[in-house]
């Protein structure tokens, strides 16, 4: 009897273990989101894949994501991307993809430009998975290089007593009195920064890098979260204010054996 339990135990372990660095899912809703783009438009793969509580920034604000899509014109301009880093959180209900993306006339070989793009997802109760934030920015078009047919995916462990601003909370307490080296304990081989005009970089040493070159340290002031319901993803999004100039940031959080790590932070 003993013995059926621990098996049963093992069993559930396992199972719990295997579905959270299972992103094959989420992984499959953004290549679905891309594939409805090249095949209906840009405007159609929006209003299919956009949650109606999804938000988007616009000229400093934030807005329903939906509507504006819906109040965009057609265009013909073709948006190609694809993963290049996943998660998703144990309990398979949301997850995230960051990756390059590009854009171009129909037929045309030259790009019009080209960056990286951050999608995070929540599967609805119908099984539909939709997004709840999509926050991209830009770099050199001639950088651009297609992503991997794998995309690098993480494993996460849940944290029972985490709320939707656990880490946000205690990494920007340290961040207001020790500046940019309160990166150092948040940081992990998968972390991954996407700013502004710069190519992405991955892993703590590069993410580090980068972040120090940036000239000012810029005030996190968060605008809203969302706490996955296995308490092991989280994502927080709000305004970077530099010298008195708003600009906005996302940052993607993952609980790992070590403790909340940044798995994404966006800057634009």
């Amino acid at each position: 009897m003993q013995h059926t339990y621990l098996t049963a135990f093992v069993f559930v372990f396992m199972s719990l273990r295997a579905a959270a660095q299972d992103a094959s899912s989420v992984i499959r809703a953004e290549r679905g989101f891309a594939a409805h783009a090249v095949q209906h438009g840009v405007k159609s793969a929006f209003l299919a894949f956009t949650d109606s509580t999804a938000v988007a920034m616009d000229n400093g604000e934030y807005v329903n994501a939906l509507e504006q899509w819906r109040q965009r014109p057609e265009s013909d301009i073709q948006l190609i991307w694809g993963p290049q880093f996943a998660g998703a959180s144990g309990d398979g209900a949301s997850g995230f993809t960051t990756g390059p993306y590009y854009m171009k006339h129909p037929g045309a070989d030259t790009l019009l430009l080209a960056g990286q793009y951050t999608t995070f997802w929540v599967r609805r109760p119908s099984g539909d998975w939709k997004y709840l934030i999509d926050f991209g920015i830009r770099f050199p078009k001639r950088l651009y290089a297609d992503p991997s047919p794998n995309p690098i995916t993480v494993s996460l462990t849940p944290d029972p007593q985490a709320t939707a601003n656990t880490a946000e909370d205690a990494f920007l307490q340290k961040y207001r009195t020790a500046g940019k080296t309160a990166y150092d304990d948040v940081l992990d081989e998968h972390s991954w920064l996407n700013l502004e005009r710069n190519v992405p970089v991955s892993k703590a040493d590069g993410f580090r890098e980068l972040i120090q070159r940036m000239p000012l340290a810029p005030d996190f002031r968060p605008a809203g979260s969302f706490l996955s319901a296995a308490k092991d993803l989280a994502l927080v999004y709000g305004d970077a204010v530099y010298e008195g100039r708003k600009a906005h940031y996302l940052r993607i959080w993952g609980h790992t054996p070590a403790g909340w790590k940044i798995l994404v932070q966006v800057m634009h």
